[in-house]
């Protein structure tokens, strides 16, 4: 179960970066006037990473699956953690993903 969330977080997570955000097309046709109807989910994709809200949500499930062993936590740290590691939010991310994974790797 663990392989196939990380590996789909993983994907997501790449395409994510390298076709939706970093896409030059895309960010010119979201400049236009009025913006295409997707611009505004962009938009929060980029606030939240501006807000290193990937590396806080990975790093307090990641504690919080630690504290209490709940497995699906530490999938969450696990999954949100590889997607904060690829959307630049390396720090708070990584520490996140590693303590779920130290959850994970118990069981």
């Amino acid at each position: 179960m663990p392989l196939i969330l990380g590996g789909v977080a993983l994907g997501v997570a790449l395409v994510t970066r390298y076709v939706w955000i970093e896409s030059t097309e895309i960010g010119l046709s979201c400049a236009a006037l009025p913006p295409p109807w997707w611009c505004e989910a962009r938009y929060v994709v980029i606030r939240i990473h501006q807000l290193d809200g990937w590396g806080l949500v990975a790093l307090a499930a990641g504690l919080l699956s630690l504290l209490t062993r709940w497995y699906w936590l530490a999938l969450v740290a696990l999954v949100v953690g590889l997607i904060g590691v690829v959307l630049y939010n390396t720090g708070l991310a990584a520490v996140g993903l590693l303590a779920g994974l130290l959850l994970i790797l118990r069981r």
